[in-house]
């Protein structure tokens, strides 16, 4: 809302400040860059709606006294999560299939004589054609879809819209091109995509656009339609589903039940929903999450024993380990932490100098299909040759029932007797990551563990060089897994060293594997309770919660101070378009007060306000929403103020549908007679548009919203001069005004012996003290009559088209002083999910208005100066 683009409020970001042609916009949106908008989590109280909700009250309810949303909510939530876990399900199955059969198609061509460069061409060949098909979606059709999706999704219900983010194209193509990555062999998992797909087919329930309202303009007739369904489901159904409000519970919902069917944990994915993935929480959202998170975790179980059991023993559970560790233990346990924490902040660090300068930018998609082949490449050729160069072979271990899906024999001989050999590194590169998580858990403090210490060595330095190479490339595809396999891998080997270097003591270097997994998700994502948790129920390892705890603590501890930013924030950080605003503020802004950080010169509208003047602003700003002022008389000589009090605020696409519809009256160009007064005559028109306001984003531009904010969309409006203006012929000037037309939103009343003085400039109160009556300044035309005697003609009396705002704007806004502290505007604009707050003076008045944008940018000085330490710049705007 400030003339300057940099420091704007209108929920853009950069990239759409210049050309901003629809083809452009969706040319640079199909080259992977991002432009969003921020939701409106703050529901609009206007007049319309509470008026409407008061109606609504005195209906009889239909079943018990209830009109059924509650149970559809409830219903949708248990959908969700069965939904989830059946996707997980197919994923998981998918994945296991697959790599069993990769593994005989090697077999085959070894046991048949081809040699090894010819298992390894078949295996490479497959790799390859499944990455390319994975990519492909993710380039050139959907790339919202690449990734984990865990970072967007936490975008999202921090409030911001991120395009076709969680259209039904974008679901599809993460489901295929997750089920295609997973099957490549490269070191990627299905715990993030099934975050995103959670919260997918969360969006998708909830997205009932064939039951919504058909705009009259949009279907060419006079009259608003519903789409095929529209008469199913009453309307207040509808909207309960279509508000961002509602519809960030249920995401919510779906992102815990996407994590919690991943790893066979409920309140895991719930408390990673809490920690990590939601902004705002509550009572309401946590049931929900509950809910489908226990129902996509019970559905995942039952699907993989066969038959109807509560059991959840979790994906990566193992009973090979006991409860024994003294406090003699501790060092050793803190040892592996750190080490693993700083090997986690390491890899933050390379993936986002990987993203700096050397991968390909998001424009160049050929480049970045290249670089999925290339790295696909290289990494089953360094899976192949450490295996045949580096593996050890062993016997496998006695009473093991799993030998065709883990433990592999490669290049190892054949044994007449016996269970056979197997080629440890062999078995950990080609088997499914959680099997491979599983076994390095299960090592024992035997004489014989079931890898080599040089294989441990090899496959940690050799996981970590592909899993950096990997973590990013234009595939969807999550990292919790691998990056759990490098910890593990590096803590097994640290406990057969520390077995080493105490022979006596009771060292378990599987419990230290358990310890470096999790230190490593510690580390690399910067969580806590949730990282325990689902540890905890994932591995059913509830006898080393003290253990798993210190290793949190330690490895979040090492990774702060090695390396600040997480995964999370690196990879909000590389999206650029997108703000986030983050738990608390930065100490920096206590000083700084809202003036400092706001927009200054705010674009104000009237509460009744001219069409044209209206198809202006939305055409030469891009900005969302627009302070409302009352010009009132309380001026010393009884003139209109210069500056009108703040009474509301009105968003940018209210005033496109009132456009739109052509829901305007007819005013007098010289002269403006608001009425002040609320009139309780409120038509049935004026709810069916609130409504279709509140739905507006959901028929125009789905999943789009931000070519709302184009000067083209007014444009397409096709609102042509002769429309807004109605000549109604020049006039002789006799003080009196002419009242509109009975045929607003609003009957307007104007007393009859209401005589302002002629062209004052003055404005005041009738007598009825209702009406204000604010002149146009228009000198008095002077023609000669006949005898040469000059008569005063008033100018030509036209009578335009304008808006009246009243019932539709929001008459409730949270305001804040401009001496407030940016600390204290931090924090009610995060609590509170806001997307406007305007700042006002001592008299209300508005001069400023802060949004996400603002916010973030003092954020982001405040540390900056706290790294550099020079606060010259703390104060000014970028």
């Amino acid at each position: 809302m400030a003339n300057d683009p940099n420091d704007t409020d209108d929920d853009l970001e950069q990239p759409l400040l210049g050309d901003t042609t629809e083809e452009s916009l969706l040319d640079g949106h199909r080259r992977g860059e991002i432009w969003t908008e921020s939701l409106d989590y703050e529901p609009i109280q206007s007049r319309a709606f509470a008026y409407q909700k008061k109606q609504q009250l005195q209906i009889q309810r239909h079943l018990y006294g209830f009109t059924g949303v509650t149970l559809a909510k409830w219903l949708i939530t248990l959908t969700i999560g069965f939904l989830v876990g059946m996707v997980a399900y197919v994923i998981s199955t998918h994945q296991e299939l697959v790599t069993i059969y990769k593994k005989r198609g090697i077999m085959l061509a070894l046991n048949n004589g081809y040699g090894i460069w010819v298992a390894f061409a078949g295996y490479c060949a497959f790799g390859i054609l499944v990455v390319v098909i994975a990519s492909c979606l993710v380039i050139f059709w959907t790339p919202a879809a690449a990734g984990g999706g865990v970072t967007l999704v936490m975008a999202y219900l921090n409030g911001n819209d991120v395009p076709d983010f969680f259209c039904k194209s974008t679901l599809f193509a993460k489901i295929i091109g997750t089920l295609c990555t997973v099957s490549s062999g490269l070191p990627i998992g299905q715990e993030g995509p099934m975050v995103h797909i959670g919260g997918g087919i969360a969006s998708s329930l909830t997205w009932m656009q064939n039951y919504l309202p058909r705009p009259r303009r949009t279907e060419g007739s006079g009259k608003s339609g519903h789409g095929p369904f529209g008469w199913l489901i009453p309307r207040s159904v509808v909207f309960d589903f279509h508000n961002d409000y509602d519809r960030r519970e249920f995401i919510s919902a779906g992102a815990a039940a996407g994590l919690a069917a991943a790893f066979g944990s409920p309140i895991g994915g719930v408390l990673f929903a809490l920690e990590e993935a939601s902004s705002f929480w509550s009572k309401k959202v946590m049931w929900r999450s509950l809910l489908a998170t226990s129902i996509a975790t019970l559905v995942l179980s039952w699907l993989h024993e066969k038959e109807f059991s509560f059991a959840l023993p979790g994906t990566m559970s193992f009973h090979n380990l006991k409860p024994e560790f003294v406090l003699g233990d501790l060092p050793l346990f803190v040892i592996t932490s750190a080490v693993t924490g700083a090997i986690g902040s390491l890899v933050n660090a390379v993936h986002a100098w990987l993203g700096k300068n050397i991968r390909p930018p998001s424009d160049r998609k050929y480049k970045r299909l290249v670089e999925a082949i290339v790295v696909t490449f290289i990494i089953i050729v360094m899976m192949f040759v450490l295996a045949h160069f580096f593996g050890t072979c062993h016997y496998i271990p006695e009473g093991e029932v799993d030998v065709e899906e883990f433990w592999f024999q490669f290049t190892c001989p054949d044994t007449e007797e016996g269970p056979g050999m197997y080629n440890d590194l062999a078995s950990l590169y080609l088997a499914v990551p959680r099997q491979t998580i599983q076994k390095l858990f299960r090592l024992e403090k035997g004489n014989s563990p079931a890898f080599a210490k040089t294989t441990l060595g090899v496959h940690f330095v050799s996981w970590f060089i592909i899993f950096s190479l990997a973590y990013g490339i234009a595939t969807p595809g999550g990292i919790f897994l691998p990056c759990m396999v490098v910890g593990s891998s590096c803590g097994g080997l640290l406990g057969l060293c520390f077995k080493i270097l105490f022979p006596s003591g009771d060292v378990q270097p599987g419990l230290h594997a358990l310890i470096g997994a999790t230190a490593m998700l510690a580390s690399m994502f910067r969580t806590s309770i949730s990282v325990v948790v689902i540890i905890v129920e994932g591995t059913g390892g509830i006898d080393f919660i003290l253990p798993l705890i210190l290793a949190v603590v330690i490895s979040n501890w090492v990774a702060h101070h090695l390396h600040h930013e997480s995964a999370y924030e690196i990879d909000l950080d590389s999206l650029g378009t997108v703000t986030f605003l983050h738990n608390e503020p930065s100490h920096g802004m206590i000083p700084m007060t809202a003036k400092e950080i706001m927009s200054p010169d705010v674009k104000c509208l009237p509460e009744v306000v001219s069409v044209s003047q209206v198809k202006e602003l939305l055409t030469t700003t891009r900005h969302n929403g627009f302070p409302v002022l009352r010009y009132t008389s309380n001026t010393p000589n009884g003139g209109p103020t210069t500056q009108g009090t703040f009474v509301g605020l009105i968003l940018r696409h209210q005033l496109l549908l009132l456009l739109e519809e052509r829901e305007w009256i007819e005013v007098d160009y010289q002269k403006t007679i608001i009425p002040t007064q609320e009139s309780s005559e409120l038509h049935d028109r004026v709810w069916e548009l609130d409504y279709q306001m509140r739905i507006y984003h959901h028929l125009h531009h789905p999943h789009r919203r931000y070519l709302s904010s184009r000067a083209e969309e007014v444009k397409l409006l096709n609102l042509d001069k002769e429309e807004l203006d109605v000549d109604a012929g020049q006039q002789k000037y006799d003080g009196n005004v002419a009242p509109p037309q009975q045929n607003g939103i609003f009957p307007v009343q104007a007393s009859a012996a209401e005589t302002p003085q002629q062209n004052s400039g003055e404005a005041r109160v009738s007598s009825e003290e209702n009406v204000i009556v604010i002149p146009v300044q228009q000198p008095i035309e002077e023609t000669p009559s006949q005898n040469g005697d000059a008569i005063a003609v008033a100018p030509r009396r036209r009578r335009i088209k304008a808006l009246d705002l009243r019932p539709f704007m929001n008459c409730a806004p949270l305001t804040v002083r401009e001496e407030c502290s940016a600390q204290r505007v931090f924090i009610i604009f995060r609590t509170l999910g806001l997307r406007h707050l305007c700042v006002v003076d001592a008299y209300n008045r508005p001069v400023g208005m802060i949004t996400r944008k603002n916010i973030a940018a003092a954020h982001r000085r405040t540390h900056q100066v706290a790294k550099t330490g020079d606060p010259t710049n703390m104060y000014h705007r970028p």
